[in-house]
């Protein structure tokens, strides 16, 4: 009788914790919106036309492209940077390439900027105001990963 006893404990109390992750997992769900992707979200936001739709991919590649050179330039700089590394005494060029990959930094972060002041250029006047909507979200929308909880 103990052995059942303690088996129909245990049994409830498996019951009891999978319900209770269930639970944690139906009601903190994450949005899909991410497997969508930030263009489909972009247009669909935006209620771009078919038209604005061709632009808006136009922008994109010219986007992409400038921003993939920035980044294998900034990747350069960087593996220059970790080299100096096995040197002693390279703290000045250590120092430059710091400054010039923050430089980099910068210049990607005006590329992100124009690109969305380019996808104002292609928003009707009714759909500036969805437009300014979007802005609220642009850095969730393009973040690699949602923050934990306790990062927030």
């Amino acid at each position: 009788m103990n052995k059942v006893k303690t088996l129909s404990i245990l049994s409830i109390s498996l019951l009891v914790i999978n319900l209770i992750l269930i639970w944690f997992l139906v009601t903190n769900k994450m949005p899909h919106n991410r497997k969508e992707g930030p263009k489909k979200i972009i247009i669909e936001q935006l209620d771009f036309n078919e038209s604005q739709i061709k632009e808006y991919e136009k922008l994109i590649d010219l986007h992409r492209t400038s921003i993939r050179q920035s980044e294998l330039e900034m990747m350069a700089m960087k593996n220059e940077l970790y080299t100096t590394l096995q040197k002693q005494e390279q703290t000045d060029i250590a120092d430059s390439l710091i400054a010039a990959i923050g430089n980099k930094q910068i210049q990607i972060e005006h590329i992100h900027y124009k690109h969305f002041q380019d996808i104002k250029q292609l928003c009707q006047p009714e759909q500036l105001k969805l437009f300014d909507e979007l802005c609220k979200d642009i850095a969730k929308l393009f973040a690699h990963k949602p923050l934990p909880p306790h990062e927030k």
